[in-house]
Formats: structure tokens, sequence, C-alpha cells
């Protein structure tokens, strides 16, 4: 992203899209005011209104029609979030007015706001650091109570192990700045070089080992389930949300591919997943709806296999837990039976649910790391791993500080284009 484009005045839904209540356009830029007045029918009354401010006004499109009655808070530079002036308009939240107020804007001089943008501006700007922009992220993502309540404290011990292994590098990199300026040789001369360079390699190791993967923290837990037409995967998944989402028919093959909810078991969010029953396709559409249905089985975190009187035998394949439903008919009970039809078991089910997600949740409790950042400390560990070997004192300070760099970048300093488009470009837009 080029510095121009940082000087654009941009706007972005920052509610949910679809109808709803109330919607927040927010829009930023030292233009936004100017933007904003021209979309009101007093814009006078924009320009004077204070920062922190709100002024009750209407939107009007370029004929001066009236398009709705909002609530507009102003927040001047730099008391804002980004740091710019930034307008909150408060609109109700009808598709059509969004829209309306949308096309309003980019017609006045603004443009979309790309993903993380808003963020960006607030770091470009120094209002956020990385390790805050972290925890802000976390917490939109947290997938339980419990995570949520441990978000800072976990990014506070990520970047505190990343601090003491830079600081490590830094010390050794002045004291062979010093070799270089003041030493009689070339050769290196460092009394317990090799074991500082030990001491920073293992912390960076250990900060990988005690690392989660980034990927692993989606904001839900998914449960599928799997099993055969008519065992009543869909009289479940509307028994345990408490409302009919799902179809249900006696005829095999209702659902054609899958369907998605989500509820709250006891704090964790839960995406429940019905999938299509798995049988023998009887034409092109169904198979690639069971297709479908495999295919985000196999990326959820439990996946129940729902069984009925006829089909009580099955051997569950890669880690599906047996859920017997249907136990009103055959007076099946056996570990997880349940009846979706009656509600007979289903208090017992989400208990067991639940004992899962604890289970699941414990896994995720250390600090996270990205993709890249891993990879960027591998680097840093291939760098050092023969450095204290080097006669060659220059060869050996621009080693370390290609590893200090990196170190560095990881910490929010001096930080790199393509790295801060990676983080960005991460989230969404509006944030």
């Amino acid at each position: 992203m080029s510095l121009a484009t940082l000087h654009d005045t941009i706007y972005a839904l920052s509610t949910p899209p679809g109808k709803s209540a109330i919607a927040v356009m927010r829009i930023t830029g030292r233009d936004a005011i100017k933007i904003s007045s021209k979309c009101i029918s007093d814009p006078e009354r924009l320009f004077s209104t204070r920062g922190g401010d709100s002024i009750y006004t209407n939107i009007t499109d370029e004929k001066g029609n009236h398009v709705d009655d909002v609530i507009i808070t102003v927040f001047r530079a730099p008391h804002s979030y980004t740091g710019e002036d930034l307008i909150e308009i408060h609109t109700h939240g009808s598709v059509l007015i969004v829209d309306l107020l949308q096309n309003l804007l980019q017609s006045s001089g603004a443009r979309l706001a790309e993903p993380g943008e808003f963020s960006r501006r607030a770091y470009m700007h120094g209002k956020i650091t990385l390790e805050e922009l972290e925890v802000l992220t976390l917490r939109i993502d947290a997938s339980s109570e419990r995570a949520l309540s441990k978000v800072e404290s976990l990014v506070a011990r990520k970047y505190e192990k990343l601090r003491n292994i830079y600081d490590v590098l830094i010390g050794l990199l002045a004291q062979v700045n010093a070799q270089i300026d003041f030493g009689e040789s070339d050769h290196v001369q460092i009394e317990g070089l090799e074991d500082q360079i030990k001491v920073a390699r293992t912390s960076l190791q250990e900060y990988i080992d005690q690392a989660s993967s980034r990927s692993a923290n989606k904001g839900y837990y998914s449960v599928a389930l799997v099993g055969p037409p008519n065992v009543g995967k869909s009289s479940l998944f509307n028994s345990l949300l408490r409302y009919e989402r799902s179809i249900v028919s006696e005829v095999p093959g209702t659902t054609r591919d899958y369907l998605e909810a989500y509820l709250i078991i006891d704090g964790f969010r839960v995406k429940l997943i019905d999938t299509a029953g798995l049988r023998e396709a009887q034409e092109e559409i169904e198979s690639k709806g069971i297709a479908l249905g495999k295919s985000v089985t196999e990326e959820s975190d439990l996946t129940l296999r729902i069984t009925d009187p006829e089909s009580r035998d099955v051997i569950p394949q890669n880690g599906e837990i047996l859920v017997h439903n249907k136990a009103d008919l055959d007076h099946f009970q056996k570990k997880i039976f349940v009846s979706a039809k009656t509600g007979e078991g289903l208090q017992e089910l989400t208990n067991f649910l639940k004992e899962k997600l604890v289970s699941l949740d414990s896994q995720f409790s250390s600090y996270s790391v990205s993709d890249s950042e891993r990879s960027l400390i591998k680097e840093v560990l291939r760098i050092l791993e023969n450095v204290a070997e080097f006669d060659d004192v220059t060869l050996l300070a621009e080693n370390i500080r290609r590893s200090s760099e990196i170190l560095a970048s990881l910490l929010g300093q001096n930080i790199g284009e393509d790295s801060l488009n990676h983080i960005f470009l991460k989230m969404c837009i509006g944030k």
C-alpha cells in the first residue's frame, strides 16, 4: 500500500452486512468531514461539530431527496481510532439505505477501505502497537469465554519472550561492533559468544514449540453431524439449535449438501453442521452435495456419527463419536443415546460436547503465531545455526544484525511494507 493510498479518504461498513436495527458506516481521512457533509441536508453543522460530539440529521441523495434520519459522531484528528478525522454515521439497518450511503460517499470522493485499513492507519499514526492490535484481533476471534479472558496475558507473554531474545541479540551485536571498532585483529574475540548464541537459539526454539497455530483460532469450534439418510441428523440439528433450521422429511436425501448454524454451549461458540446423508448417490447433484459434506466434515473439530435402530453396529472412522438417535424406538441406552423427537438424552449430549470443547480449548491456551511469523523465526534459527563458528567479525556482525532486524519486525519495529500488508489484509473490512 503506497503513501498516496494512505492519504485517501476511505469508508467501510463496520457492522455486519444485511438487515439489522442499526448500521454503522465509518469514514476516515483528511477529507472525512468534507466528504460526509456532502451527504447530509445541513453540512455546516458537521463542520462546526466538536470532536467527540454527535448530531442528529438526515442523509439526502444527489437530488436532495430524504434517505434516512441518522446520528453522526465526529472524531477530530489526532483524537480518533485512526489518528485522522473520523466520522461514524449511524443509520437504520436497511440494506438499501446502506448501499445508497456507500454510493453517495464514493461519488463524493471516498473509496471503499481495504481489509484492516482502519487499523493500519491507527498503527501508522502511532495509535496502536502490533501487540495491542493482536490483542484486539484475538478478542474478536475468541471462540470461548475462557479464551477471551486469557487473550491479553497470552499476547503479553508472547511479546515478552520475543523482546528477551531480541535484547540478547542486540547486546551481542554491541559487543561485536565494539570488537570491529576497537579490536586488535579481524578475528572474533568475544567471551561467551557461543553460549549467548546458544541461549538465543534455545529461546527461539522454545518460542515456536510453546506456540499454537494462529489458524487454530478461527473464532468457533465446528461440530459436524454425519451418517446415512434418515437417521435423524436434521432433527437432531434442529433440536440442538432449539429452532427449525433444517428441513425434516422422511424422503431420503432431503439435505443435499450441508447446512450451518451457530449456537453457544456453555460459553463456547459452536458452528453446527448438518451434512447430506452418506449413501451411493443417485445423480450428479446429490453426488456433489455428499462430497461437499465430506469436505466440511474433514475440517471439523468434532464429528458426530448419528445412528438409528438399523445402523447401531456402525464402526466409527477417523475419530468419529457415535451418537445413537431415535432411542425412543428401540430403547437403546448404551454410550451416547438421544431422541431428537422426545428430547431424551439431549442434555447429556450437550454436557458431553461441553467436556470435549473444554478439552479442545485447553490445547490452544498458549499464545499463537501465524505461519509467516513461524517462517521468520525459523529463518533466524537458520542464520544463527553456525554463526558462532565465524572467524570474520564483519560477517558475524552482519548475521547477528540480520537476525535482530527480523525479530524487530515481529515486535513492530522497522517493519517492512510486505509484512504490514500481510498483517492487515487478514483483517475484516471496516476494522
